[in-house]
């Protein structure tokens, strides 16, 4: 018989081992701001919608690129590759100044673009609402763009994988 560890009101650690048994993709959301591009790694990230086709992010309130979207009106959730994981950590770690310096982007509706991407998909900003310390970026898809030979990049008890057939 396996024994199930529980913790009746779990912290921050004990939750975030929970919620590690769960695999997530991992993405780097992208916008323009004041003083040129601005992203942040995410892995809470949903297709919304198929009509209108839509996705939501959801990124800390606090961060520079929730500011920056809602400023610029767009967003785009570029879907890291296996090869590209160094961008996971460096869209999470660097300082905000220094996350785009010698990473291959380009420009598509508005929104800087991660070169080498699994799939990536530019989306207006339709709402933003708040809940508890996150909110959620919910928009529409103006541009989808894909690599079916790519493999994706998953996190899984905090161990980097990639998706394989």
């Amino acid at each position: 018989m396996t024994t199930t560890a529980r913790t009746p009101l779990p912290g921050r650690d004990e939750f975030c081992a929970t919620m590690a048994h769960l695999a997530t993709g991992v993405a780097v959301i992208t916008t323009d701001g004041p003083d040129g591009p601005v992203g942040c790694t995410a892995n809470a990230l949903l297709s919304l919608s198929t009509e209108p086709p839509s996705v939501l992010v959801s990124l800390a309130s606090a961060g520079r690129t929730v500011r920056a979207t809602r400023d610029h009106g767009r967003f785009a959730v570029n879907i890291l590759s296996w090869q590209q994981r160094d961008l996971m950590d460096r869209f999470a770690r660097l300082p905000a100044a220094e996350r785009f310096q010698g990473v291959a982007h380009r420009h598509e509706e508005g929104c800087p673009v991660l070169e080498g991407t699994t799939a990536t998909v530019v989306c207006r900003l339709d709402q933003a609402p708040t809940a508890l310390d996150h909110t959620l970026l919910i928009g529409r898809a103006l541009w989808t763009a894909q690599t079916p030979d790519a493999r994706a990049l998953v996190l899984y008890q905090h161990q980097q994988n990639a998706v394989t057939a």
